[in-house]
């Protein structure tokens, strides 16, 4: 097993990133990411298992690698206190656009539907997803899965299509 004394130095190279990432940087998120990390260097914290798993901040870690950033400061926590990086040296200018960057950066990331259908059978999204918002999340992927050659309006044999996510069904009678 990964051991960490509560306060350790790694190498970037020392995580894995999660796989499963259900959040999907799109090129113009991993720039402003890069752009971030080049302009006020590292400032804000990831989160790593004990074996060193990426679970929040893969977008980070990847963008750190990019920009030549190769150590990881790791602090041991229990979930029962909150970690602050404290960042020194920058102007209220800098501080006003680190902040602006980091909350743009995330926004400008997409969900990545594949990963977030294999998620739902595992865990309950209904905490952070209204039904709603899953499933039109879910319907891109349906969408995507519509063969090229298909047109979406254009049943198969005997069968229909939902025209707002590609859905193919069977009418019942009626």
């Amino acid at each position: 097993m990964f051991q960490v004394p509560v306060m350790a130095d790694l190498s970037l190279g020392d995580l894995t990133p999660d796989t499963r990432n259900a959040r999907r940087r799109t090129p113009r998120s991993a720039s402003r990411i890069s752009r971030s990390l080049e302009r006020f260097g590292a400032a804000r914290s990831i989160v790593i298992d004990e074996d060193g798993r990426v679970l929040c901040g893969n977008g980070t870690v990847e963008a750190a690698a990019e920009v030549g950033i190769d150590r990881v400061q790791v602090v041991e926590c229990d979930g029962r206190s909150l970690i602050a990086v404290r960042r020194r040296g920058l102007s209220e200018a800098e501080k006003v656009e680190l902040a602006i960057a980091d909350n743009r950066s995330a926004e400008l990331a997409e969900w990545n539907p594949e990963v977030l259908a294999e998620l739902a059978v595992e865990v309950d999204l209904g905490d952070w997803f209204r039904p709603a918002e899953l499933e039109s999340l879910l319907a891109e992927l349906a969408q995507a899965e519509v063969p090229a050659e298909t047109d979406p309006g254009e049943p198969e044999a005997g069968g229909c299509v939902c025209p707002a996510c590609g859905h193919r069904f069977l009418p019942t009678g009626g």
